[in-house]
């Protein structure tokens, strides 16, 4: 990572190497904190306006004070890229609970922007990517906090495996993985759970096209219907659709990408690509 590029860092931009925080912030003792994610294309952001809000919505859920409004926060962000001139990078907004004198009550909020080079590009797991499951249900799954313990933990079966993501499931049902949501198509009908995930910017823009060329629903899908299915795809900001072709050592429909699932990112790239401008 270049550390000579520019962050921002509670109303000051800063050489990336310079950014330092304090031992006592309970982002770090407790993990209180939140971030979101979202890509550069060659100069643009598509979707912005979106993930802005899911940011704001975080931390309206966890009572967090943002201390940026919000053009004053695109400014910022827009101010780093021409600077930093990647072209292509990814910009992680991170807010956390600030400096605790008893390691536990939240403070005021420390925020920073980073740019950083983007580590994977859409297309980079066409072929098809293999999961592995994990019995675990995120807390407050609509607020995208920095608390990846669970699946961090598993980095080791992972590598082993030769798998890419975690998909969580409880009670008999999945939910999503680590960092993507995650789809079916059975029957010619496209199916993601309804409840207890994240909700994707990529996977609310999947659905938008994914109406125009088969039936949706969105419910609670139980974990053997993974097996059960002609296709499954995960979706994300820096993955796009990725078609998935084993979870579990267990082979999906021919273990192959779908027709299906590469009509879905076919037609997501053509709207992506209406956005990037």
């Amino acid at each position: 990572m270049n550390l000579n590029k520019l962050c921002y860092f509670n109303n000051h931009f800063l050489q990336y190497s310079d950014a330092k925080i304090h031992i006592s912030d309970i982002g770090i003792q407790r993990g209180y904190s939140i971030f979101d994610y979202f890509i550069e294309m060659d100069g643009q952001i598509p979707f912005l306006e979106d993930y802005l809000d899911r940011f704001y919505g975080s931390a309206k859920m966890l009572n967090m004070e943002m201390p940026l409004e919000r053009d004053r926060l695109k400014e910022n962000i827009w101010h780093l890229l021409q600077h930093n001139k990647f072209g292509t990078s990814g910009i992680k907004l991170l807010l956390t609970g600030g400096y605790s004198e008893d390691l536990y009550t939240p403070s005021s909020p420390n925020f920073m922007i980073l740019n950083l080079p983007v580590f994977h590009h859409p297309g980079d797991f066409g072929e098809g990517m293999k999961l592995i499951l994990l019995d675990y249900q995120r807390h407050i799954p609509e607020v995208k906090t920095t608390f990846y313990l669970p699946s961090i933990a598993l980095l080791p079966k992972l590598k082993k495996t030769g798998a890419i993501e975690v998909l969580y499931h409880h009670n008999g049902l999945i939910s999503e993985t680590t960092r993507a949501n995650i789809f079916l198509i059975k029957n010619g009908t496209l199916i993601t759970p309804s409840a207890g995930v994240l909700k994707g910017i990529t996977r609310k823009n999947v659905l938008r096209v994914g109406h125009d060329l088969m039936p949706v629903e969105e419910r609670e899908v139980k974990l053997e219907e993974l097996w059960e299915s002609d296709e499954v795809f995960i979706t994300g900001t820096s993955k796009h659709v990725a078609p998935v072709v084993e979870i579990e050592e267990r082979v999906i429909g021919n273990g192959k990408p779908g027709a299906m699932t590469k009509a879905i990112s076919e037609a997501y790239e053509s709207f992506f690509r209406m956005n990037d401008r």
